[in-house]
């Protein structure tokens, strides 16, 4: 549900979070429940204006209960580097504000009554966005790394696996919980929304990673110089499978070898890309190759 737009950027609750403020009103903690909305806000603030200044803009913020999704209508590179710094706002905001009010304390500043829950939420929300797993923002930064490394689709599909098995285990401990009398379904109710979380993240990731691969085609004239990255395949694998391994800021040379070990040919980034895109992604590799060396 919208709730308004600051600076043409949409504020979206999510349908949990406004059970949780409604949940928060009924049982009289509505100033708490206030409380949480500055402080999910200010958190997902950070992001945007982490994310302006690397030149990508946000036009929605979606406020959830440990904090936020911000998207964009028009494409977003998923530059490892950007998506870290990007990620890592949110927490640290949180860090900061805790500090602050720490330092504010003495001068009696905050009520009592709301000081101690503003300084729980902000260090519950703070650390618990640093699970290195999606969709938290610890999983982005776990991604921006592994990108690095295996690639934008394969880094998301690890993150995001993560993430399930972290829902599962707040799941059955939450569920364990309310069984002994512990917690409310507060608990299950967070992991059951982490776990469509990741499987959003995961199923967007095909997405993402077929505009990226459109947006390679320009990659290396707006940087006008890459390091080179090898791959080596034989000549009937796909070029889709060949493609899951590209990672940003790389331009790739990919090996053909025969079945007896020998490199035969080779084909550059944008044929492999090409190919994706004109011929289908089920075109074996060797079937683009332009270059072959002599096997004789």
């Amino acid at each position: 549900m919208q709730v308004g737009q600051i600076g043409g950027i949409r504020i979206v609750l999510n349908p949990f979070f406004i059970i949780l403020l409604l949940l928060l009103g009924v049982t009289g903690h509505l100033p708490h429940g206030l409380i949480l909305f500055g402080i999910v806000f200010l958190h997902e603030a950070a992001h945007t204006i982490v994310a302006s200044a690397y030149g990508l803009p946000f036009s929605s913020i979606e406020l959830l209960p440990f904090g936020g999704v911000a998207s964009s209508d028009g494409f977003q590179d998923p530059d490892p580097f950007a998506e870290v710094m990007i990620a890592l706002a949110g927490p640290l905001t949180n860090g900061f504000l805790c500090l602050l009010a720490l330092a504010l304390a003495p001068y009696d500043i905050i009520p009592a009554t709301w000081y101690e829950y503003f300084l729980e939420a902000n260090c519950v929300i703070g650390l618990f966005n640093l699970i290195p797993a999606l969709p938290l923002d610890g999983g982005r930064v776990l991604r921006g790394y592994l990108a690095l490394s295996m690639g934008y689709r394969r880094a998301t599909e690890r993150a995001a696996f993560i993430g399930k098995v972290l829902a599962v285990l707040l799941g059955l401990a939450g569920g364990l919980g309310v069984y002994l009398g512990y917690n409310s379904v507060s608990l299950p109710v967070l992991a059951f929304f982490v776990y469509v979380s990741a499987g959003r993240e995961r199923r967007m990731a095909g997405y993402v990673f077929v505009r990226y691969l459109g947006r390679k085609r320009q990659e290396l004239e707006e940087n006008g110089v890459l390091p080179t990255e090898q791959l080596v395949a034989y000549g009937d694998v796909p070029v889709k499978e060949i493609v899951r391994h590209f990672v940003p800021k790389r331009y790739h040379i990919v090996l053909v070898m025969n079945e007896t070990g020998d490199i035969v040919g080779f084909a550059t980034e944008m044929e492999v890309v090409n190919s994706f895109f004109e011929r289908g992604i089920d075109t074996p590799l060797e079937t683009i190759l332009r270059y072959h060396y002599p096997t004789g």
